[in-house]
């Protein structure tokens, strides 16, 4: 049995780094012929038959092919630790209502907003050497003002990642209502909260994808995460062997079963967390792959940022010359620029808030 009493800061910025690496990595290889497709936001068995083919055809291709299918679980990993880390800030002080909105705001949303202009400026410069359309003017307003997974067909647009920044912040907005039924229900509201929000994406998300409209893409879509980090911010997670076996058989059953798949985040999730603090635990502090997975769990979120739109010349090259090799090193010369802007980002989003703040004082 493994018991997990708390998650420490390093150990949180060390989640961090493989979580953004595995997004990173799932963004690049995934829709490189031939392409697999991932039961992310939809479930299609055709997914997971055409993954298990394709790795019994073409073994040598192992690393591609497991990034371009399990990658996007990276994702649940910063769900968890959102709802886990609040919890814990939150839990023996006052949590109001628009002091927490505003500090969600300045954190995250002036950054993206940063994020945005450079983009927009790279647009330019890109428009200038082709005729191809290349910035969707309506798709960058709908992203700004935060709405547009509500939207038909804006949900990934005009950068397939950005999809989780409206999503982050309609969980700051549920988070105190949550919060307050958790304090003062206990764990039986996170299970109703849970099982309601499965219940209201198995009756109504078929009726919403076909109006191009996905709960996957909204935090109604990830609730039951939600609830187990903050259950577990308050809880110590005994990892028994036999609840282990049973979220890997859920895991496994959910690519085969459109119903167990509408938990199957939530069972990858335990399984990662377990399987992680294990191998965490056997780093030294001082090892390079230590220091190297902290450092990505330090910039993880301007890189979150632009490695959907900075990854394209290399996904060409990787595209055009489609083999093992080329794939690999196209790969890892996009994570490794992607990284260089995501620091640059970092340095600039930081210089730009001390002015701010050297201004108001």
């Amino acid at each position: 049995m493994v018991e997990i009493k708390t998650i420490s800061k390093e150990y949180t910025q060390l989640y961090k780094g493989i979580g953004i690496l595995l997004i990173v990595l799932h963004n690049f290889f995934h829709n490189i012929p031939p392409v697999i497709g991932e039961n992310e936001f939809i479930f299609s068995l055709s997914f997971s038959l055409k993954y298990y083919d394709l790795l019994i055809q073409s073994p040598g291709e192992f690393i591609r092919i497991f990034f371009s299918f399990w990658g996007h679980y990276g994702v649940q990993l910063f769900v968890f630790l959102s709802a886990y880390g609040l919890g814990r800030h939150y839990a023996y002080q006052k949590l109001s209502f628009r002091p927490f909105i505003l500090k969600r705001l300045n954190k995250i949303y002036l950054s993206f907003l940063i994020c945005v202009c450079l983009y927009i400026v790279l647009g330019i410069l890109k428009s200038i050497f082709t005729t191809e359309k290349v910035l969707y003017w309506d798709s960058i307003l709908w992203k700004v003002l935060l709405i547009s997974n509500f939207l038909p067909g804006q949900a990934s647009k005009p950068v397939g990642a950005w999809w989780f920044i409206p999503f982050i912040f309609q969980f700051y907005l549920f988070f105190p209502i949550i919060f307050s039924l958790f304090k003062k229900f206990g764990s039986q509201s996170l299970l109703w909260i849970g099982f309601s929000s499965l219940f209201i994406e198995w009756r109504l998300n078929p009726y919403l994808i076909n109006m191009d409209i996905n709960l996957n893409y909204m935090v109604f879509g990830h609730l039951t995460v939600f609830c187990f980090g903050l259950f577990l911010s308050a809880n110590t997670l005994k990892a028994s062997n036999s609840l282990l076996i049973s979220a890997f058989l859920i895991f496994a059953v959910g690519h085969f079963s459109s119903t167990i798949w509408l938990i199957s985040d939530l069972s990858v999730t335990i399984l990662l967390i377990v399987i992680f603090y294990i191998f965490f635990s056997h780093l030294t502090k001082t090892s390079f792959l230590y220091r190297l997975i902290q450092f990505y769990g330090i910039i993880s979120f301007p890189l979150f940022m632009v490695n959907g739109f900075l990854r394209s010349p290399f996904h060409d090259m990787a595209v055009k010359y489609n083999n093992f090799f080329s794939t690999i090193i196209f790969g890892l010369l996009s994570l490794l620029f992607s990284t260089l802007f995501a620091v640059f980002l970092s340095k600039v989003d930081e210089t730009l808030r001390k002015r701010i703040y050297q201004n108001k004082i």
